[in-house]
């Protein structure tokens, strides 16, 4: 096989795998459900190879099980699976919260801040499932990347739930988007405040009240 070849092949493997990950990420595709090569091969244009590299890959993400003889299908986590995976991301992200407020030094970070607050104070986080996920993650993740350390934004990484993100978020109905809402606006001003010690705190707090609310996610086994 040339080069060239296997170049093509694993941009073909990226491809496949971009595209089913958004399909997990997005909730079309839930926990336990089979990836049929036929059906995902009429979306996407690569060969059957290339889609079971992508397979690997997900299943490498955590994202996807490979199944001997069966082929695959979107990962199902456990309750317990859940728990323990939460524990992490509570120690995980409060001390990103925490290293967070200790480092803001930057306008563009306050600045960044600043404007989350405001959107966290507003009534559009509240309307729907989706549209409070979809300012969630970016805060969450935005305040690990302000945290400063690669190796803890590396490892919280291995933690991520895409396939149980919006299952998750649909369980919040509008009285609990708003507390959401005022725990991330709390969070946010403690880092802007410099107040380490509150931000980890608040950041622990926020986290595992969402580990207990997790355990009631369709799909668990």
């Amino acid at each position: 096989m040339s080069v060239g070849t296997r170049e093509a092949g694993r941009k073909a493997a990226d491809v496949a795998a971009g595209h089913i990950r958004r399909l997990i990420t997005e909730g079309f595709l839930a926990p336990g459900q089979r990836l049929i090569e036929a059906e995902l091969l009429a979306h996407v244009e690569v060969s059957r190879a290339s889609l079971r590299e992508a397979f690997v890959r997900l299943a490498a993400e955590g994202l996807v099980e490979l199944e001997h003889q069966r082929g695959a299908r979107v990962r199902r986590l456990s309750r317990a699976d859940m728990a323990e995976l939460f524990e992490l991301r509570e120690a995980l992200e409060g001390c990103a919260a925490g290293l967070a407020a200790r480092r803001l030094d930057s306008s563009s970070q306050r600045a960044w801040l600043a404007e989350a607050r405001a959107v966290w104070s507003g009534s559009d986080v509240l309307g729907d499932a989706l549209t409070h996920m979809e300012n969630n993650v970016p805060l969450h993740d935005g305040i690990v990347a302000m945290a400063g350390n690669s190796r803890l934004r590396a490892t919280l990484a291995q933690f991520e739930l895409p396939a149980y993100r919006l299952q998750f978020m649909r369980l919040l109905d509008r009285a609990e988007r708003a507390r959401s809402a005022r725990e991330h606006v709390a969070i946010i001003e403690a880092i802007l405040g410099g107040r380490a010690a509150s931000a980890e705190k608040l950041m622990r707090a926020h986290v595992r009240r969402a580990g207990v609310l997790a355990g009631d996610i369709p799909g668990l086994v």
